[in-house]
């Protein structure tokens, strides 16, 4: 009730917020779904309860804002939901479609009493966005230019983004460094938040500080361990997207996952479902090659053998015709050979009368002189 002061009336602070309280609740006497984004889940292991901060954005700023409250019972059945629907636990940043009901208290002000959260309006609203992301890439005509890029036939300068603590990372590098693994490569990690609110923007900065030392490296990696749809939302954000799309160098993703194929990855110069598969599809490159070498090898052999047989042939068979044409087997066949001064005799024209001449047989020689000729 109203008090009166100096002819001024007034209601205490609490009696103020009690008539409101009591106005509210007479005008919303049933619970409601509401559209949000949950910038904050604020959620605290000791109570299990949370008190998520929920905010509406336009152009991205924040329009509305208010604090909501779920209480443990709640927060567990609804957690366990999204486990079961988005392979993923509830978290922050992403949009939501609540179940709720107005509650207004005199000490902690006005709020929302979350019930349940609907999990299939959350991936409805994820496919939305990858979607108008795919329609603006394509509708700038960058859809394929990252997939245009060569890549290089053995790419030994690797960029990778991931977490150096990741089980994803750790699988990659095991495999490219194993120890029978021969051939040599170089690996820098830029880390980076690969999921979450603030993985856009830190996976972003780790492109750019690789794009400053471009030069050094053949291609990129971006390396991600499993998750469900929500924990790769991020991969669907149309400012990512572009910069993959429009990125100096070939871009590789191994981000985890083998249904719902994200946008990063679609325009990504080449994909692998695994860490495991990328690395695999690396190895073989380098396995194909070293194979194409031994190939190239065998095939020289073979054809250098061939022409040294040939050859071998023809020489055999020269030698054959010269040992036929040799003077001394010539003798044995019953000819002679006659010089007259060191120089064969061919026709009897050359000699004159009175000449001397040596003539050779196979097992000798005898001396003559020419007392006439016909």
């Amino acid at each position: 009730m109203a008090k009166e002061e100096n002819g001024i009336k007034y209601f205490t602070l609490l009696e103020a917020l009690r008539s409101i309280q009591k106005t509210l609740l007479n005008r919303y006497t049933s619970s409601f779904w509401v559209k949000a984004e949950l910038m904050k889940l604020n959620h605290y292991a000791h109570s299990g309860h949370a008190y998520p901060d929920l905010v509406e954005k336009q152009d991205n700023k924040i329009v509305a804002q208010i604090r909501a409250l779920i209480w443990k019972d709640d927060f567990d059945r609804i957690n366990s939901k999204f486990l079961s629907t988005t392979k993923e636990p509830i978290k922050d940043g992403i949009t939501v479609l609540i179940y709720c009901r107005v509650q207004f208290d005199a000490l902690y002000g006005l709020s929302l009493r979350i019930i349940d959260i609907d999990p299939l309006f959350t991936l409805g609203e994820l496919e939305k966005e990858r979607l108008d992301t795919i329609r603006k890439i394509k509708e700038e005509g960058i859809w394929d230019k990252n997939k245009k890029l060569a890549l290089p036939l053995l790419p030994q300068r690797l960029a990778i983004i991931s977490v150096e603590t990741s089980k994803g990372y750790s699988d990659f590098m095991n495999i490219i460094h194993q120890d029978k693994q021969p051939y040599k490569l170089f690996t820098m990690l830029f880390p980076s938040l690969l999921q979450g609110d603030n993985a856009v923007e830190s996976l972003l900065i780790a492109l750019d500080a690789i794009e400053i030392v471009k030069d050094h490296f053949d291609a990129v990696l971006i390396i991600r361990g499993g998750g469900g749809d929500i924990g790769l939302a991020c991969y669907n954000n149309y400012e990512l997207v572009k910069r993959i799309a429009t990125y100096p160098l070939p871009i590789l993703t191994g981000i985890g996952h083998s249904t719902n194929e994200t946008v990063s990855e679609m325009v990504s110069n080449k994909t692998a479902i695994t860490p495991t598969e990328l690395a695999d599809l690396i190895i073989k490159r380098f396995v194909t090659f070293d194979q194409q070498l031994k190939d190239i090898k065998q095939n020289l052999f073979n054809i250098a053998s061939r022409r040294i047989e040939r050859e071998t042939q023809t020489l055999t068979h020269y030698q054959q015709i010269l040992q036929l044409l040799d003077p001394k087997n010539l003798l044995k066949r019953g000819y002679s050979i006659s010089y007259l001064q060191d120089r064969i005799i061919t026709s009897a024209s050359e000699l004159q009368k009175g000449d001397q001449l040596i003539t050779l047989f196979s097992d000798g020689k005898v001396i003559s002189t020419v007392n006439d000729k016909e």
